[in-house]
């Protein structure tokens, strides 16, 4: 009977490993390992209820699974959408400074083009031009400092809101798949539940997560049918 039970369970463990990362497979398997190794009367319940509370109860684990996945994937979504932004507007405020720092140059150029031989006429065109273009450039140092460091900012809460998401996400699959083998635990040891009883693990489910979410983190709950 408990080889039975390994294989079951060895068995869904492989389904889960497929949908979700490593880190969170070495906390299933090490509490997965504790379950199949702890003193119990498995041996003691007939096949048959064994069966039905495979049956009852895989479902749910599946659907553990399932929402774990989807929601970690939407984690990721949300960052790279983020991510995407952040590079998109960043590439237009650079062609911006390129486009400022152009007129400079071409400022100067106008100088080495329309002068001649004539060098008083040179020096005093470089010298109009630097003086009108101060501003600009002090601007364009501001600017650039000041955007930079916004970006930078920008990325980091974007990457912290993923983490956030992720943990989460990771943290509400682990619970609920330990109280889901709870329950199955408890059918084996003691017999199939009535329909009153076999109340269904609630399957927490994490939204995705974006800088503009003012709820960010916090999770939905919704119960899982069978």
């Amino acid at each position: 009977m408990k080889v039975f039970c390994s294989v079951l369970v060895v068995a869904t463990l492989a389904i889960f490993a497929q949908a979700k990362p490593s880190s969170v497979q070495t906390q299933l398997q090490g509490a997965l390992d504790k379950y199949l190794v702890q003193p119990n009367s498995l041996d003691m319940v007939s096949a048959d209820v064994t069966s039905q509370c495979f049956a009852l109860y895989l479902p749910m684990l599946n659907e553990v699974a399932a929402t774990f996945s989807s929601s970690y994937q939407a984690c990721i979504t949300s960052y790279n959408a983020e991510l995407a932004n952040l590079t998109t507007q960043a590439q237009k405020d650079q062609e911006l400074y390129q486009q400022d720092v152009n007129g400079l140059c071409s400022a100067f150029s106008s100088c080495d083009n329309s002068t001649g031989n004539d060098s008083t006429t040179f020096f005093n065109c470089y010298a109009k031009a630097a003086q009108a273009d101060v501003s600009v450039i002090y601007d364009i140092a501001t600017n650039a400092a000041s955007t930079a460091n916004t970006l930078a900012e920008a990325i980091k809460a974007n990457q912290d809101l993923e983490y956030q998401c992720t943990n989460t996400t990771e943290s509400n699959y682990v619970r609920d798949t330990a109280a889901t083998y709870d329950l199955l635990d408890s059918c084996l040891k003691n017999g199939v539940p009535t329909t009153s009883t076999a109340a269904p693990v609630q399957v927490t489910t994490q939204s995705s997560l974006t800088a503009s979410d003012d709820n960010a983190g916090s999770p939905a709950t919704t119960a899982a049918t069978v």
